[in-house]
């Protein structure tokens, strides 16, 4: 009963979080750093960004942003 009563929870948990609105952004960039001969260096840097938002049912407005 309690294993029940635990997922039913976890569920009416989550049904908040799946109304929220999550976009996903970022770019990455690639590239060769040359000089002659064996000086050559491979460089990478790459941004994702995930943002969050959405309004209670009693009119709170809450969001988050994390750049990774």
């Amino acid at each position: 009963m309690k294993k029940v009563l635990f997922a039913t929870t976890a569920l009416v948990a989550t049904a908040g979080v799946a109304a929220a609105d999550v976009s996903i952004s970022g770019y990455a960039e690639m590239g060769v750093i040359g000089g002659t001969g064996m000086d050559a260096q491979f460089h990478t840097d790459i941004d994702a960004t995930f943002s969050m938002s959405g309004t209670t049912d009693n009119g709170l407005t809450f969001g988050a942003s994390v750049d990774l």
